[in-house]
C-alpha cells in the first residue's frame, strides 16, 4: 500500500513530508491523520531544523474530499491541523505546484513561508459550492493581504497565479525551475538566516488601515445582500471576526457559519451540481475506447447554426473547412462567420491579429477534396446527410448537428457506427452545452472522441439516446406547456415570467417580454414555480424512466448549462429532492384534474418513494 504522506530527513536537517494522494492530493481524513503524525515526529526530531511540506503529482492538495462533508468530520478536522501546522516551533515551508485551491490553499497559509512554481494558481472557490473556507483561510487571508483581496478571492472564487499572489503578499517566493530543490534551498536559506515561524494569525499587515478594511466590508457585505446564495454574507461575516475578534474566536465564528451553510439548500445543490458535472463527463459506454485522431474537420450546411460551429471550432484551435450545397450558401456561412468575430472585435472582446489568425484557418473550398479528408465531419440537418456520408473517408466521424426535440434517425444511415448527433440550444459559439445523441450502433471511439472534442471546445458534453431529441428540449417544453396552460386559465404572461425570474431562471416561457392582459385567474409566484418545477421533474424523470436520460443529474446539468436554470437550486430533478419527492409527487396528481394525460406522475416517483431515494441517490449508482 502507498504511503500517504513520507517523511524524509535529508543531511541539511530538512524535514521533507510528501503527500501523495493521487489524483489531486485531496486532504481526507487519512491523509490529514498522517500528515499531522508525521509533523509531530519532525517537530519532535532534534536533527530538524525546517520543515518543508510537498505533494507528488501535479497539483499541490485541493481541499477535502467532497463526500466527507456528509459525514462527521473524523480528527484532525483540517481547521486543527492547521492550526498545528501553523504552531509548530520549527519554521514550516509550503511549496506550492499547480493548483492549491480550497484547503490545500488554507494549509499552505498555514505554513510560516511559501514557495511556488512561477506557473502555479492559489485560490479560495468555497462558495461555488455554497461554502465558506473551512481551515482558517477567512482569518488567515485577510491578516496578510486585508480585506478588500481577502473578499474579492473568496467572492469570485477564482484562482490567482503565484507571481499575483506573490505581489499580494501570500506567496513569498517563486521559482520558474524545479520546485524541489528550489524550496530545499529557500529552506536552508531560512535556517542559515535564523528566521523563525513567520504565522499568519500574528500577521496584522492587511489590517494596517481600519478605516479601509471596515469600508471594504460595506462594499462586500451590498454585494452579499444581492447574492441568492447566503454563503457570501457569512464570508463577510467571519472577515469581519478577523479583524475584530481574537483569532481563536474567528475560527469558532468560521466554524459556526460552514456548519450553517452545510445545511443550507444552496450548498447542497450545489455540491450535487459539481458532482453531476463529473458523472456527466463519464462516458461508460466508452470504457477502454482509443479516439479517434481529428486533425481535419469539416463543416457541411449553411445558416447561423453552422457558422456557430465553425467558430466554436475555430475558437478551439481547429482549421476548418467549410462547405455548402452552393456557391452563394458557403459565401453566407463565411460572412456570418466573419460577423461574429468583427462583433467581438468592436466589443473589445478580441484583438484583430486574434480574428485575422482565426479566420486564416478556415478555408471555403468549392470541391470535395477537403470533405473527403476530413477526420471529421459537421453536418447541419439530417436533410445534408445523404450528400455528405458517400464522401466521407472510411473510419471519419459524421457530427450531425440538430435542433432542439430533434432527433437523429440511425436507421438511415449507411454507416451508423461513425455517426453521432450534436446539439446545442443556443448558436454553438456562444452556449456552455452540448448534448451528444448516441445510437445503439455508435461506435465506443466515436462517442470516446466526440466526448473530447466537446471538453476542447470548453463545453459540457451530456449523453443521452439520440433517436429522441435531446433531454433539455423535453424538459423545457415541459415548463413552457405548464406556462402555457396557466396563461390560457388567464394569468398573466409577464407575471408568469416574472415569478420565474424572481426563482433565478435564465430563460423564460415567454421571453419576458411586457405582454399583458386582462388577468381573469389569479396565480401566485409560489404557485407558478411549483407546477412549472413539477412539470419539469415529472418530465424528467420520465425520460429516466424511458431510458433515454441515463440518470437524472443528468438532466439537471443539462437544465443548467442550457436552459437558464439556477444553478443554487440544483436543477429540477436536485429540486423535487429537496422539496420532497412525496410532495412533487401530491402537485401532480392533484394537477391531473387539469389535464391528466401532461400531470400524470411518472412510475419513477411510486419506485423510488417506496424505496426510500432520492434522484440524486440513483444518479449516483
Amino acid at each position: 500500500m502507498t504511503e500517504l504522506v513520507r517523511l524524509n530527513i535529508d543531511a541539511g536537517g530538512v524535514a521533507h513530508l510528501t503527500l501523495n494522494h493521487p489524483p489531486v492530493n485531496a486532504l481526507s481524513d487519512q491523509v490529514r491523520a498522517d500528515l499531522a503524525a508525521a509533523f509531530d515526529k519532525a517537530e519532535a526530531d532534534d536533527s530538524v531544523r525546517a520543515i518543508l511540506l510537498l505533494a507528488e503529482g501535479r497539483t499541490f492538495p485541493s481541499g477535502a474530499e467532497l463526500n466527507e462533508l456528509d459525514h462527521p468530520i473524523k480528527d484532525p478536522s483540517l481547521s486543527a491541523l492547521c492550526n498545528q501546522i501553523e504552531l509548530c516551533s520549527k519554521p514550516v515551508i509550503a511549496a506550492i505546484q499547480g493548483a492549491a485551491l480550497g484547503g490545500g490553499f488554507e494549509l499552505a497559509l498555514a505554513a510560516h513561508y511559501r514557495i511556488a512554481s512561477a506557473n502555479a494558481h492559489v485560490g479560495l472557490p468555497e462558495i461555488s459550492l455554497g461554502l465558506v473556507p473551512s481551515a482558517g483561510g477567512t482569518q488567515r487571508l485577510p491578516r496578510l493581504a486585508g480585506a478588500a483581496v481577502a473578499l474579492e478571492m473568496m467572492f469570485v472564487g477564482k484562482p490567482v497565479s503565484a507571481p499575483e499572489a506573490q505581489r499580494l503578499g501570500l506567496i513569498d517566493r517563486t521559482t520558474k525551475g524545479d520546485l524541489a530543490p528550489a524550496a530545499r534551498a529557500y529552506a536552508m536559506e531560512l535556517i542559515e538566516s535564523g528566521a523563525g515561524p513567520k504565522r499568519a494569525r500574528d500577521c496584522r499587515d492587511g489590517m494596517a488601515d481600519p478605516a479601509a478594511f471596515q469600508e471594504m466590508i460595506g462594499k462586500y457585505r451590498d454585494k452579499a445582500h444581492k447574492n441568492p446564495v447566503k454563503t457570501a454574507s457569512r464570508i463577510v461575516d467571519c472577515v469581519e471576526a478577523a479583524q475584530l475578534l481574537p483569532f481563536e474566536a474567528g475560527l469558532n465564528c468560521e466554524k459556526s457559519a460552514l456548519e450553517d451553510c452545510l445545511k443550507s439548500g444552496a450548498s447542497r445543490a450545489l455540491r450535487y451540481v459539481f458532482q453531476a458535472e463529473r458523472f456527466a463527463a463519464r462516458v461508460p459506454e466508452a470504457d477502454g475506447a482509443q479516439p479517434r485522431r481529428v486533425s481535419r474537420v469539416a463543416t457541411f450546411g449553411a445558416g447561423p447554426d453552422a457558422a456557430g460551429w465553425i467558430v466554436a471550432l475555430l475558437d478551439a484551435g481547429f482549421h476548418v473547412s467549410l462547405h455548402a450545397r452552393d456557391e452563394p450558401s458557403r459565401t453566407g456561412v463565411a460572412e456570418q462567420v466573419i460577423a461574429i468575430y468583427d462583433q467581438a472585435v468592436d466589443r473589445k472582446k478580441m484583438q484583430v491579429e486574434q480574428e485575422a489568425e482565426r479566420l486564416g484557418r478556415l478555408s471555403d473550398r468549392a470541391d470535395d477534396t477537403a470533405l473527403s479528408q476530413a477526420d471529421l465531419v459537421l453536418v447541419v440537418g439530417m436533410s445534408n446527410v445523404p450528400t455528405v456520408e458517400p464522401i466521407c473517408k472510411p473510419g471519419a466521424i459524421m457530427a450531425i448537428s440538430v435542433p432542439p426535440g430533434e432527433g437523429i434517425n440511425f436507421e438511415l444511415l449507411e454507416r451508423p457506427a461513425d455517426a453521432i448527433g450534436v446539439q446545442a440550444p443556443v448558436s454553438a459559439h456562444m452556449g456552455r452545452l452540448v448534448e451528444l445523441l448516441g445510437g445503439q450502433e455508435t461506435a465506443p471511439d466515436v462517442l470516446q472522441t466526440t466526448a473530447q472534442l466537446t471538453r476542447r471546445l470548453n463545453r459540457v458534453a451530456v449523453l443521452s439516446r439520440g433517436e429522441e431529441g435531446g433531454l433539455g428540449a423535453a424538459v423545457w417544453g415541459a415548463c413552457v406547456w405548464a406556462a402555457e396552460a396557466m396563461a390560457d386559465m388567464g394569468a398573466d404572461r409577464a407575471t408568469i415570467d416574472n415569478a420565474l425570474s424572481e426563482f433565478g431562471f435564465q430563460k423564460l416561457p415567454f421571453g419576458g417580454k411586457e405582454i399583458r392582459g386582462h388577468a381573469r385567474t389569479h396565480f401566485t409566484a409560489d404557485e407558478i414555480c411549483q407546477r412549472c418545477l413539477a412539470a419539469m421533474a415529472n418530465a424528467g424523470a420520465l425520460l429516466v424512466q424511458a431510458g433515454i436520460a441515463r440518470r437524472p443529474s443528468d438532466i439537471d446539468v443539462v437544465m443548467i448549462h442550457g436552459y437558464g436554470f439556477p444553478r443554487w437550486e440544483g436543477g429540477p430533478m436536485m429540486h423535487a429532492d429537496l422539496t420532497g419527492l412525496l410532495t412533487v409527487k401530491r402537485t401532480l396528481t392533484v394537477l391531473m384534474e387539469e389535464d391528466a394525460d401532461f400531470w400524470a406522475p411518472s412510475n419513477l416517483f411510486d419506485e423510488l418513494i417506496k424505496n426510500g431515494k432520492t434522484f440524486a441517490a440513483i444518479s449516483r449508482e
